[in-house]
């Protein structure tokens, strides 16, 4: 006889925990379900772990390049072991308080085990049948493997492996051109390795401008780092102590070879084992089928988070479980929110960016006006030196409206930078009511004012109705008047 439940959840990461804690508080019955160990890939195999390696290099990198400020450091050395165990202890803090956190839910009961659907509403968990009025999947991703010939047996290492290695490899070889591959491709840089980022698209972060990918191209081939970019991968080899990736490049071959070979070329939703067909879950491809409910093809079963193949992001993975919660327990459905989606790339410098590219804009017929400023004008950026002259800010406005729809950022602490404008135009904020906004000088965050101003000046200009008279770098009260709140119209 099966044991019944309100809510079901599978999974218990970023998308679990959160559908969990949503769906208790609101007093349902919950069973949340994980095969273990406890945490989540952000916690244990991606977010954090990441992190903590790349402040590492971070300090790594500035201390090595000290001279540019004056200070001279001699004889750096790089204790890897203790880079990796400084991220292993915090990993286990950070794993340690989630479990706390799952254990201290109400009305929520921990199964640990594999889940497998035995029926549209019936699942198994071992030895155990358990039933749930609605089912959350939130069981995450695994790593994507292209089927490149001869890899298995060449060997590779995954993010998995890459995360917790030993010692650095004297060369590595990199396969891919995304967030994965670009941020511990530059880690590794940095710990010492001789790394080559092989990509088959002709940019890094295809998804982003090509102004955007160039620029930080720029930054990693100044670092020491190959690019092989428009590289397909022919097939893949082992000689002696050596891993030999065969490419085609224009037309022609050629070989890159290195000690290791690390697969970075994305995420997969992981689905394998559920048996969804005896759930009645219907696929598009590799991908659950989903609406704006969050529920699936059985609207009884919602999926949130990497299961879903969306987005990959964590931040998106617990809005997702928060509202299949909300959906699954509630009497009103509420659609998901997706047009403010904000996500970030942490290498040095970091890519940040939310809202529609420039690009999406042609491609959708969206007439906008453009504006960018270097980091390299900044006085702020000036002062800090180094890598913090890399790259820009994009502004992206809707010419007859004068809306911000979306906004761009490569340089320093571009990810923490984008969160004004993820605000704005979660807001549905336009150029006018922004320029309103006082920013400290000298600071990283003034420099969203500089392209701004481009662009009210082109919309007034355009004869647009907006009267604005303050503008960047203005002291005191006598340097600004009151803005007209009017939103932008053509005549």
């Amino acid at each position: 006889m099966s044991d019944r439940f309100d809510v079901v959840v599978i999974g218990a990461g970023s998308a679990g925990f959160a559908a969990a804690r949503t769906a208790a508080t609101k007093g349902a019955k919950v069973a949340l379900v994980d095969k273990g160990p406890l945490g989540g890939l952000c916690i244990l195999w991606g977010c954090m772990p990441s992190k903590a390696l790349l402040r590492s290099a971070e300090v790594a990198h500035l201390v090595s390049a000290s001279r540019l400020w004056g200070v001279e450091a001699r004889d750096v050395q790089i204790d890897f072991q203790a880079v990796m165990a400084r991220k292993n202890r915090l990993i286990k803090g950070f794993a340690d308080y989630r479990i706390h956190q799952i254990r201290e839910l109400p009305n929520t009961e921990l199964i640990m085990g594999h889940a497998r659907f035995v029926g549209p509403e019936r699942l198994l968990v071992g030895d155990r049948e358990i039933t749930g009025e609605h089912i959350i999947i939130a069981t995450g991703s695994v790593p994507s493997i292209p089927p490149i010939p001869g890899l298995e047996d060449a060997g590779y290492i995954r993010s998995d492996e890459a995360l917790n290695l030993p010692a650095p490899p004297r060369s590595m070889l990199v396969i891919g051109g995304g967030v994965i591959a670009v941020e511990l491709g530059q880690f590794f840089s940095r710990m010492g390795a001789e790394v080559t980022l092989v990509e088959v698209a002709p940019h890094l972060l295809p998804r982003e401008d090509v102004d955007v990918s160039e620029a930080l191209e720029e930054a990693l081939e100044r670092e020491g780092i190959r690019l092989a970019l428009g590289h397909g991968i022919v097939r893949a080899e082992r000689r002696g102590d050596q891993k030999i990736l065969v490419v085609r490049h224009e037309g022609r071959e050629s070989e890159l070879s290195a000690q290791e070979i690390f697969v970075a070329t994305g995420r997969v939703p992981n689905l394998q084992g559920l048996d969804l067909a005896k759930a009645e879950v219907a696929m598009d491809g590799r991908r659950i089928r989903v609406n704006e409910f969050m529920q699936t093809s059985n609207p009884r079963i919602y999926v949130a988070g990497d299961a879903w193949g969306q987005a990959f992001l964590v931040h998106m993975a617990i809005a997702e479980g928060e509202l299949a919660a909300r959906n699954a327990v509630g009497r009103a459905f509420e659609p998901l929110d997706d047009r403010v989606v904000p996500h970030a790339v942490f290498t040095d410098p970091n890519v940040a960016r939310v809202g529609p590219t420039e690009h999406d804009c042609k491609l959708q017929g969206v007439d906008v006006l453009v504006a960018t400023y270097p980091f390299a004008d900044l006085g702020k950026a000036e002062v800090m030196g180094g890598t913090a002259l890399s790259g820009f800010v994009k502004l992206i406005v809707e010419s007859h409206t004068g809306m911000i729809l979306g906004a761009q950022a490569v340089g320093p602490e571009a990810s923490d930078l984008i969160h004004e404008m993820v605000a704005v135009i979660s807001l549905r904020g336009t150029i006018e009511q922004f320029m309103k906004i006082p920013h400290i000088h000298p600071t990283l965050a003034e420099i969203w004012t500089y392209p701004a101003e481009e662009i009210m000046e082109i919309l007034q200009e355009r004869s647009l109705r907006a009267r604005v008279t303050f503008m960047p770098g203005g002291y005191g009260p006598d340097e600004a008047e009151q803005c007209s709140e009017s939103a932008y119209r053509l005549e």
